[in-house]
């Protein structure tokens, strides 16, 4: 497996679209407008999957541009904010830096070829992966909400909207002796892996949950043809060096940035 370089912009080009693709299939409902070459998504106030995707990653972005895309937002009642690669156009980031973006959070993405040959471990003793059909999203997102909270319960709002996904998502939950303990999902498209969703109910880490649900969506994306995975993790964290051990290196960065609305 070579590795993949970071200054790799149709590399990056080929993961942003896949990022933007796993936004518009975690809200198929959601409110969507193509700007600047990306995807401005709105589904709620302060959801995760309102935001701009793969802004910047065809070329310049105008003035114009940002003025509709933050347009999008505000009359929405949102914050205008932008998942940005670091690798966009330097058009996009000298219109944050003059119209007084702030930082949200910087996410590190990893990326691993998929070979016809590889092949991974199955998942450790008494736990179990298996694949989600439609009938069964509501429970997983319930499983996904609470891991990310890290809570008893999950708000059934939040759980009703990350049940309805697109045909594109593929769900998968984890069980320790039968019982959920995480869930993860991975969207697939043109032969692109994007490994989204990872999470793990507090009292179930440290028994390989993740990793597990790492290896099951590696081998659904090799069986349905895919050459490259993606993800995106915190740096430095555990997630990070989980993927690391699945063979995914560093890439490059995200930067999220976020303008509030006008008084």
């Amino acid at each position: 497996m070579k590795n993949l370089s970071g200054a790799d912009r149709d590399l990056a080009r080929r993961i942003e679209r896949g990022h933007a693709d796993s936004g518009i299939a975690a809200g198929p409902d959601a409110d969507r407008e193509l700007i600047g070459g990306g995807v401005a998504i709105f589904q709620a106030v302060d959801l995760p999957s309102t935001q701009a995707l793969a802004v910047g990653m065809n070329g310049p972005v105008s003035s114009e541009d940002l003025d509709r895309l933050e347009a999008f937002f505000h009359s929405r009642g949102s914050a205008a904010i932008i998942d940005l690669c670091t690798l966009a156009d330097p058009s996009l980031i000298l219109f944050i830096q003059q119209r007084g973006y702030v930082v949200k959070e910087i996410t590190n993405v990893l990326a691993r070829q998929i070979d016809s040959t590889d092949e991974w471990p199955p998942a450790p003793p008494d736990m179990e992966i298996h694949e989600v059909d439609a009938s069964g999203m509501q429970h997983w997102a319930r499983i996904v909400v609470r891991g990310f909270m890290e809570a008893d319960e999950a708000p059934e709002d939040q759980a009703r909207m990350m049940s309805r996904t697109s045909p594109g998502l593929h769900a998968s939950l984890a069980l320790y002796r039968g019982e959920p303990c995480g869930g993860a999902a991975v969207v697939i498209k043109d032969r692109l892996a994007t490994l989204v969703g990872d999470s793990t109910l507090l009292g179930a880490r440290g028994r390989g949950v993740q990793r597990a649900l790492i290896n099951h969506r590696l081998m659904r994306a090799k069986e349905m043809g895919c050459d490259l995975a993606s993800a995106s993790v915190w740096p430095g964290s555990v997630s990070h060096r989980n993927y690391e051990r699945a063979g995914f290196q560093l890439v490059y960065a995200r930067i999220m940035v976020s303008l509030g609305i006008p008084a």
